[in-house]
């Protein structure tokens, strides 16, 4: 987008700033302002342009990108999606604040047992282990460029089932297949937040490379960070269907998610 199209942004109210913000451009993109396929500026000009922070701004693009407004390409940029028509939710990303409270505490319990397990794993791990993780990595990494969502599923399950494993505990891991059957339905509605996939195979990435260079701290560290991300991927989806629910600006309605 020209530098001399900026000025169609103007400075948002005092709310929370990310509503504003995502509120201004829903209504640019409703009204054509932003058609289908734009790009935005860089973060820096809409910064200035929004009146709001670094972090309003990037909470805000996450919103947009969850309701499938944005294609966000890392260390490129963000554009209005060329297929977009109104903000929704997928059917597997809609479960999501049906149940903040569960998944946010089943996330919790995941980063309390799995930050373990790495730790130990990078310890602990077999040769056979080692190359395991490295495969369900590459099997993981391929699904997300075929779009192959039943693939990229049972990949992640077994990139985690492994590490467990890994640790050498049996009670540990034990507790961590326990949760499989809770796991599995919050498993599809995270890996179903747009972007979310390609983000997870950078975060796996971090934790084997650890993991092989037999480092426990940078392993729980990065098995952390890679947790703490799941959670915030949920509360962007909730926050998303927050703003769904009340109605989109630029007077039409957004569309229901099939069931």
């Amino acid at each position: 987008m020209a530098g001399s199209d900026n000025g169609i942004f103007s400075s948002v109210k005092p709310r929370r700033l990310s509503d504003s913000a995502v509120d201004q451009i829903l209504k640019l993109v409703h009204d054509g302002r932003l058609p289908p396929g734009s790009k935005f500026p860089p973060e820096r000009e809409m910064i200035v342009s929004l009146s709001v922070s670094r972090t309003s701004l990037r909470e805000a693009i996450r919103i947009l990108e969850t309701m499938g407004v944005l294609r966000v390409v890392p260390g490129r940029g963000s554009w209005v999606r060329e297929d977009y028509t109104q903000p929704r939710l997928g059917t597997s990303v809609e479960w999501l604040p049906q149940h903040v409270e569960d998944v946010l505490q089943l996330v919790e319990m995941k980063d309390l047992l799995e930050v373990k397990a790495a730790a130990l794993a990078a310890e602990r791990a077999t040769p056979e282990q080692l190359i395991e993780l490295s495969v369900q990595l590459q099997r993981y990494r391929d699904a997300v460029a075929a779009g192959d969502a039943e693939t990229l599923m049972e990949a992640d399950m077994r990139f985690h089932q492994t590490i467990a494993a890994a640790s050498s505990n049996r009670f540990l891991a034990d507790a961590i297949a326990n949760l499989d059957p809770f796991v599995l339905r919050t498993r599809r509605a995270i890996l179903s937040i747009p972007g979310r996939p390609e983000r997870v195979v950078g975060e796996h990435q971090a934790v084997l490379e650890a993991i092989l260079a037999r480092n426990a701290q940078a392993a729980a560290k990065a098995m952390s960070i890679h947790d703490r991300r799941a959670a915030e991927g949920v509360k962007t989806a909730i926050e998303a269907g927050r703003i769904i629910a009340r109605g989109t600006p630029g007077g039409q309605p957004a569309e229901p998610s099939e069931k």
